[in-house]
């Protein structure tokens, strides 16, 4: 087995749980799936299925940190809900490239959104996504415009207590070279 395969089934071990369990509940078959030899499977399988899931976790536990400073509204108007989300959405999704935190954070964002049927509180949270999720697609350097519309009041500081206002916020940059700048307005 080739380093990079090597790496290829480490990385999978490591961050998707549903490969784990089967790898390490039938190494040989999981192994062959991935052109694995009996031999080559059975050394990674001595690896401690704990030390995998303790260092597995630590990453979500980073990933999540990374998430939660670039949604940072976010995370503190969900509360415990944001960490609970954040573990459903890491079962499913490993973020790739070379702005994998802010790439991670637009597609958590995503997920809220659609959790957001679930009737998260308070009612003004998927405006409130949206609005995180647009800065950071905004800070993107080819971003020169965008014009969002929201229900609540969502550039305010306080966030307590919101009634709906209708909103226009702004992201915009004069040249690619500029600066980004931001309005938002109530209605």
């Amino acid at each position: 087995m080739g380093l990079a395969q090597t790496q290829q089934v480490l990385a999978q071990l490591y961050t998707n749980t549903d490969f784990r369990e089967r790898f390490f509940a039938n190494p040989e078959a999981v192994g062959a799936e991935l052109g694995l030899s009996c031999d080559e499977a059975q050394k990674l399988a001595q690896l401690s299925a704990q030390e995998v899931n303790i260092f597995a976790n630590s990453l979500k536990w980073k990933r999540l940190g990374e998430v939660r400073e670039l949604l940072p509204r976010t995370a503190r108007a969900l509360g415990k809900n944001f960490t609970a989300l954040f573990w459903r959405y890491a079962q499913t999704h490993l973020p790739k490239g070379i702005k994998k935190h802010r790439e991670d954070a637009i597609a958590f964002a995503n997920f809220i959104a659609i959790a957001e049927e679930e009737n998260l509180d308070p009612p003004w949270i998927s405006d409130l996504v949206r609005y995180e999720k647009t800065w950071l697609l905004a800070y993107e350097p080819t971003s020169r415009l965008i014009v969002c519309w929201f229900r609540y009041p969502v550039g305010i500081a306080n966030l307590e207590g919101m009634n709906r206002q209708p909103t226009i916020a702004i992201w915009f940059r004069l040249s690619k070279q500029s600066q980004l700048r931001h309005i938002v307005r109530s209605l």
